[in-house]
């Protein structure tokens, strides 16, 4: 039976939810595997003054629950308080020696983290450093021991496996700083072949480039060789013709 225009028409538009389907899962993958980071937000946040400044850690592990949670302030950030958040205890450790202040939020018995879960941490600080972002030390405490610290800064265009949580206070100057990055962090192109000193010097002598002396000298060889061929059968016939 013939395809009609109609069943044609309906075929593609079925090919296209096909595809526009398949797009949309691989995205939301994307985006739930690309957001299952620890993050850092403060609405209204901006240089020199103060803020609340929101952790959001979700729990990875399949097979572990998140304890414990340590966020390290950089230098000329200050606690001023932190919340209560309900099921975990806070502890405010002050700044010594070379090491800045942090604040660490432990679990209680049955408020753990479960695999998929999240939770936020609030921490309320003094006038924000004139930076156009501050980056933030976090370790992540699983029930079996195990550690995640997201501290990484950013390398390049590829991010890394656990990338610091980045507050942003001056948007066109991050992204200015980034463009920088990653320029940096492109390799550099391989150096084209150049002429030695002695090679330029002889080029310029002459006025002729490398590829006509050659030529040159190829057809003289030829030139040569056509004279000997010709000498040689000059030879043998006046030869021949002194014998008969």
């Amino acid at each position: 039976m013939p395809r009609t225009p109609r069943m044609r028409s309906s075929r593609c538009a079925h090919q296209a939810a096909a595809v526009l389907g398949t797009a949309a899962g691989a995205l939301l993958l994307f985006t739930g595997s690309a957001s299952a980071h620890v993050r850092v937000f403060s609405e209204g946040a901006k240089e020199g003054s103060a803020a609340t400044l929101r952790f959001r850690v979700p729990s990875e592990k399949p097979d572990a629950t998140t304890v414990r949670v340590d966020v390290t302030l950089p230098a000329g950030v200050t606690c001023t308080g932190s919340p209560p958040v309900p099921g975990w205890t806070a502890e405010e450790i002050p700044a010594s020696g070379s090491r800045t202040a942090h604040l660490v939020w432990t679990a209680t018995a049955g408020n753990e983290l479960t695999p998929d879960q999240h939770r936020d941490f609030e921490v309320r600080v003094g006038p924000l450093p004139k930076k156009p972002s501050i980056a933030f030390d976090v370790a992540q405490t699983y029930s079996d021991g195990s550690v995640a610290s997201w501290n990484q800064p950013p390398t390049g265009v590829k991010a890394p496996e656990f990338p610091a949580p980045v507050l942003v206070l001056d948007a066109t100057a991050a992204d200015a700083e980034k463009a920088r990055r990653d320029m940096s962090a492109l390799p550099m192109p391989a150096p084209t072949a150049t002429a030695t000193p002695a090679e330029a010097a002889g080029q310029q002598e002459t006025g002729v480039a490398p590829w006509l002396r050659w030529a040159a000298a190829g057809a003289v060889a030829l030139s040569a060789g056509a004279i000997v061929v010709v000498h040689r059968r000059t030879v043998h016939d006046t030869t021949g013709a002194v014998r008969r």
